[in-house]
């Protein structure tokens, strides 16, 4: 959490905390970030701004805990998406691809706010190491399923497409949303039979010559 931020302690304080949030977030689906303000913040969750300063000291505090929130969550994500148990039920390496994407697709359609920030606000700073960890996080466990369960050897190769192949993920993601909230379904149809098919692809010859 931001040093900025003030974690609470009692239930309460935590209560209306989370308050803060849920109504900052929905609040974005409407309101564009450039015109939000804690004011209407703290007003639309119930509050005087000065509770509101008592967690956090601006808009940009409640945005950075926000999106550091929704990392959180796709890492549980992601860990439930690949439990064991998850992964037994795909018939192929494209099915499990298919519903960690559909997966992570859905933040789109039901995270309040998420789109909104996704498309028109700009990355917060001091968010970068960690949404980089995430990143990371993704395509290791992503190339470890793949390797134990669908047959992809582990090399570095299998490795840095499965790097690569998470970034057009998120690409591809932003191309199915950008003008339709639910997803443009041939976009998200395609994505992972895109990723399966480079993932999976016999390894360039490197030889000279």
């Amino acid at each position: 959490m931001s040093p900025l931020v003030r974690e609470p302690q009692q239930q309460r304080s935590r209560e209306k905390f989370a308050r803060i949030l849920a109504t900052a977030a929905r609040l974005l689906d409407t309101v564009p970030y450039d015109q939000l303000s804690t004011k209407q913040i703290a007003a639309e969750a119930g509050m005087s701004v000065g509770a509101l300063y008592r967690f956090f000291p601006d808009k940009e505090a409640v945005l950075e805990t926000l999106e550091r929130s929704w990392m959180e969550g796709d890492l549980r994500l992601l860990a439930a998406a690949t439990d064991p148990a998850a992964v037994a039920a795909c018939a192929s390496s494209e099915q499990f691809l298919a519903r960690v994407v559909e997966a992570y697709a859905d933040r789109f359609r039901t995270l309040p706010g998420y789109r909104h920030v996704w498309f028109h606000v700009a990355k917060v700073p001091a968010l970068a190491s960690e949404g980089a960890e995430v990143d990371r996080q993704i395509v290791a466990r992503v190339h470890e399923v793949l390797v134990e369960s669908f047959g992809l050897a582990d090399t570095a190769e299998t490795r840095r497409r499965a790097n690569l192949a998470v970034a057009v993920a998120v690409r591809m993601l932003g191309m199915a949303f950008l003008e339709d909230p639910q997803g443009d379904p041939a976009i998200l149809a395609d994505t992972p039979l895109v990723l399966d098919r480079y993932i999976f692809a016999p390894a360039r010859d490197s030889s000279p010559g």
